[in-house]
């Protein structure tokens, strides 16, 4: 009986390898896994990249308020603070795995300081072992938090490796930020060993206090996996990128920062855009001209050909320009220096030797020119999706062709090569993220361009038909009301019939019946 009984009450964290040794076991190739995924994640269709959800809260969403089970926290860590006990350890930590307080962090450190009788000496042991044992994310970041209350430079290297991680870069930021006198320079290497949101934060915060940081905000700083278009404008503006490319020359490496950052401001988004960089007709004129004696690759193209369609907007949208640094002079020199830059028979040479190169950036970038330039690439993307059939990016450039055999031919690769049967495993209301339902969007990109072929690929908008995926189910269906319906053939005309009776989505079933009536069925 007291076996059973220490069982049930022996600690969360006990028996788990603890995150901070979990990081630490990966080096310098921290990947976005942690050991209580599976816990953490259960019942959830979504999951987040490393630092996804606070990333995306903390800039599009108003910070949480504190609540009765946050306070509840506090007052277990004033406790624990004044009389350490194990037990008050316990309570504390299983109150932070089921409380989510990202959100409210700061107003919970606030309360935190608030605290009468708190003893901060103990609240920093606490704190640094939360961080260091915890098996939790949630126990993580509580502690990493409470760590930036202190100075805390004899935990510099716990906080880096934490850091390293980006769901606890945000946390670790700023407590370095608050808690060590050299925080701006510990700040900046750690930005070099991050690559997604943890990035993002960090650049954000970066002061550009010297030139080795200028330098690296405008070669490094902006590309992210997350969007590019986040840091565009702080890079620009913290790098100094108007007086950088106003020399008569400059390296590679900054031609290249400066395509990622001019890019970026052009197409706009969640952030500060081309609109609201002061300095948009200096540099663009100065990238211009730069590319036109030193460029040499597609991705410098890609940039010229972004500036030249935005020079192309609208008037309506000059018109306001035009009182922000703009003149129609400078718009049409840089316009015509873009054609003079395209015009050079060189490109053809470098866009197809990006486009050869397969999967990585150049090919990216090759594409998107070929298309510009009216290189006809398909039966060389053809041919590496053969070599490499599970690379989403070819399903969507390939079906951009408007030759029916080149599609027929594409289908019957893709009826080949994914796995219809295990897709086709009836509705459902999944929204087809995650490596599990990889196949599934690869079918999606196919479906989605069908409605173009009239009779071909039958066989995979049944499989549409017939996917837990929403998105394929209505893929399939558009496909369904473009053509007539002498060519869906007896299995597509059962399939949705059935479908009509199985289907459990509101949304899509109203689109069955409007199907079903308009065809006559």
């Amino acid at each position: 009986m007291v076996i059973f009984f220490d069982r049930v009450k022996r600690p969360l964290w006990e028996g788990r390898p603890s995150i901070y040794s979990h990081i630490q076991g990966q080096g310098e190739s921290v990947d976005g896994s942690l050991p209580d995924d599976e816990e953490f994640w259960s019942g959830d269709k979504i999951r987040w990249v490393a630092g996804g959800m606070d990333g995306a809260f903390g800039h599009h969403a108003e910070a949480a308020k504190m609540t009765d089970e946050a306070r509840e926290l506090v007052h277990l860590l004033a406790k624990q603070s004044r009389k350490p006990k194990n037990s008050t350890r316990k309570a504390l930590y299983a109150k932070l795995v089921k409380t989510d307080i990202g959100g409210m962090m700061d107003v919970v450190l606030d309360e935190v300081r608030k605290q009468p009788g708190i003893q901060p000496d103990s609240v920093f042991h606490e704190a640094k072992w939360l961080a260091e044992n915890a098996a939790h994310r949630n126990v993580v970041k509580f502690g990493i938090a409470l760590l930036g209350l202190f100075q805390n430079e004899q935990v510099k290297d716990l906080l880096l490796t934490l850091g390293r991680h980006e769901e606890f870069t945000l946390y670790a930021v700023v407590a370095i930020h608050n808690g060590m006198e050299d925080s701006n320079q510990v700040l900046f290497e750690l930005a070099q060993q991050v690559h997604g949101w943890g990035k993002i934060h960090i650049v954000e915060r970066l002061d550009p206090a010297s030139q080795e940081i200028k330098d690296w905000l405008l070669r490094q700083g902006c590309h992210n996996n997350v969007m590019n278009e986040y840091l565009a404008c702080i890079c620009a503006r913290n790098g100094g990128l108007r007086e950088a490319l106003s020399a008569d020359q400059v390296d590679n490496a900054l031609l290249d920062g400066a395509a990622d950052i001019i890019e970026a401001l052009l197409n706009g988004g969640p952030a500060e855009d081309i609109d609201d960089y002061e300095h948009a007709p200096q540099v663009l004129f100065d990238y211009v001209r730069l590319t036109g004696k030193i460029g040499g690759t597609a991705k410098h193209l890609s940039a010229i050909f972004s500036i030249y369609d935005f020079l192309a907007e609208d008037e309506e949208k000059w018109t306001v320009r035009m009182s922000a640094g703009w003149s129609e002079q400078l718009r049409s020199d840089i316009s015509d220096a873009c054609q003079s830059i395209v015009a050079n028979i060189k490109w053809m040479s470098i866009v197809m030797d990006a486009v050869n190169s397969g999967d990585s950036p150049d090919c990216y970038y090759g594409v998107a020119c070929a298309e510009k330039l009216g290189i006809d690439i398909w039966d060389t993307l053809y041919n590496q999706l053969a070599a490499n059939p599970l690379q989403d990016f070819y399903y969507y450039q390939l079906m951009k062709s408007n030759d029916p055999d080149r599609i027929h031919r594409f289908v019957q690769f893709a009826i080949e090569h994914l796995p219809l049967q295990q897709i086709a495993t009836g509705p459902g209301n999944e929204m087809g993220f995650g490596e599990e339902y990889a196949a599934h969007r690869k079918l999606g990109a196919i479906l989605q361009s069908l409605d173009r072929f009239e009779g071909i690929g039958r066989e995979l908008i049944f499989t549409g038909l017939n996917s837990p995926v929403t998105s394929n189910r209505n893929m399939a269906i558009k496909t369904l009301e473009s053509w007539d319906v002498s060519s869906w053939g007896e299995k597509l005309v059962h399939a949705v019939s059935n479908l009509s009776v199985v289907e459990h989505n509101d949304s899509v079933k109203e689109r069955l019946d409007q199907l079903r009536e308009a065809k006559g069925l």
